[in-house]
């Protein structure tokens, strides 16, 4: 379970950074966020990166404290 959360944190970073190239600002990027269409494919590719990161951490964490008790 350990080796799937860092498989999923370094993925997360991967979509995270593809996804920082796609957009040409931060104001391109929260503009295509808060809009109501997808504007902007790259804040696609952010929000995957950042959910992959945070289930990555959660199993990697779920594994240590599995492993304690």
């Amino acid at each position: 379970m350990i080796i799937l959360g860092i498989i999923l944190v370094f993925a997360g970073v991967g979509s995270t950074i593809f996804g920082v190239t796609q957009n040409n600002s931060l104001e391109a990027q929260l503009t295509s966020f808060f809009s109501s269409g997808t504007t902007n494919p790259g804040t696609i590719w952010i929000i995957i990166g950042v959910v992959a990161i945070v289930l990555g951490i959660v199993l990697i964490i779920a594994s240590l404290l599995r492993k304690k008790t």
